[in-house]
């Protein structure tokens, strides 16, 4: 739930900053790309440690998404926030790509990707007991045979 929010308050007020920024030699350098690229790695890397999955981090993204495209629709009356410009696209993919970059780098603590990641069961650490060789010198049976 709070990746869900955290993606949802940087999507509305990414696209109201799309437009604000200096302008060096006529060529706008947005807030807002700065503030998708910055927010959304943050908060994607925040609920990725909170959760410890790779899933985590996308949870950013199902917030973002849903209110930027809402944004980005012309309304009948012809009021538009975000517009078909550079600084509109890069945000949208600057915003969109961040948190499955962080979803993508580095190897979950928890979760189905992490149980794959060490193999079947025992073998990152070396066989389970019960495939282990018996000790030498011990009784071969095991117990309870």
């Amino acid at each position: 739930m709070f990746g869900w929010l955290v993606g949802l308050a940087l999507g509305f007020y990414g696209v109201f900053l799309v437009p604000v920024g200096p302008r060096p030699g006529g060529v706008l350098l947005s807030v807002g790309v700065a503030f998708a690229l910055a927010g959304n790695t943050a908060a994607a890397l925040l609920v990725r440690w909170f959760t410890g999955t790779r899933l985590g981090a996308m949870i950013v993204a199902v917030g973002w998404i849903p209110i930027v495209l809402c944004f980005g629709v012309a309304r009948p009356e012809g009021d538009l926030l975000l517009t078909a410009g550079t600084a509109g696209y890069l945000f949208l993919v600057v915003g969109a790509i961040a948190p499955v970059v962080v979803a993508m780098l580095g190897s979950p603590r928890r979760g189905l990707s992490a149980t794959l990641a060490t193999g079947p069961r025992g073998s990152a650490s070396g066989p389970h007991p019960d495939q282990r060789p018996p000790a030498q010198g011990s009784d071969h049976r095991r117990p309870g045979h």
